[in-house]
């Protein structure tokens, strides 16, 4: 007895070191548990950063694809056509890019997508289709009597009368697009770039007033010609 009295306090200092070793050694453990757990959440918050970005990057490169078609869609005579394989070759990267991406966007991306692709290829064999068949002469001097009156001769108009042309001009543009096809607006559109070309050649001596006039003038007819290009490829695609 007198033994133990005197290794109590040994006895004590024993069992209070192994006893904080022990409390050492669970926190130690918990630490470790903390940081794999800490880790694997990095890991996987890493991983849906990454599906987050994939995913917005391929929205973006959606948007863009039919903002592209649309600007394309929105146009059709023979200086596109003569720019068709260069628009097929962009087509063809721009699409690539897309399919990369494509398991990442929704159902609905997707049928959009779809949507924006057929919509190309429908402008591209109207295009084609339209451009592959030449405009009549006789058909062209008719209309350029229709559109420019009294300045259907193009040598007649002159830096001083050039304001008039364009005024004439879409006085019978707003007149008779209602019953306008796409076969007549290919007419119009040659009219309306013979009389930009005929302006070309005197541009630097039009007053600055009539030059305001004309740009305002040439950006509705082109207002108007890309909203009917839009129609008719609208309805096209419907009856698809």
């Amino acid at each position: 007895m007198k033994i133990l009295n005197k290794l109590a306090p040994f006895i004590l200092v024993i069992f209070s070191f192994t006893g904080g070793l022990s409390a050492c050694e669970t926190k130690r453990t918990v630490e470790n548990s903390s940081v794999t757990s800490s880790t694997e959440n990095t890991t996987t918050d890493n991983d849906t950063i990454q599906v987050i970005q994939h995913n917005t990057n391929a929205v973006q490169e959606l948007k863009k694809f039919r903002d592209w078609v649309n600007q394309k869609a929105s146009k059709v005579d023979s200086s596109t056509n003569e720019n068709l394989p260069e628009m097929q070759a962009e087509f063809k990267r721009r699409t690539a890019r897309l399919e990369k991406g494509l398991d990442s966007l929704s159902a609905e991306a997707k049928a959009e997508y779809k949507a924006a692709r057929a919509k190309y290829k429908i402008w591209e064999e109207q295009n084609k289709k339209r451009t592959s068949q030449p405009l009549k002469a006789a058909e062209i001097k008719k209309r350029q009597a229709q559109l420019l009156g009294e300045y259907k001769n193009l040598n007649t108009i002159t830096a001083a009368n050039v304001r008039e042309a364009y005024l004439i001009f879409m006085g019978a543009v707003r007149a008779r697009k209602h019953n306008w096809n796409q076969n007549d607006w290919d007419y119009v559109d040659y009219v309306y770039r013979q009389l930009n070309n005929r302006k070309g050649e005197f541009e630097t001596t039009i007053s600055s007033a009539d030059k305001l006039k004309i740009k305002s003038l040439q950006a509705e007819y082109l207002a108007l010609e890309a909203s009917q290009d839009a129609k008719d490829l609208l309805k096209t695609v419907r009856s698809k």
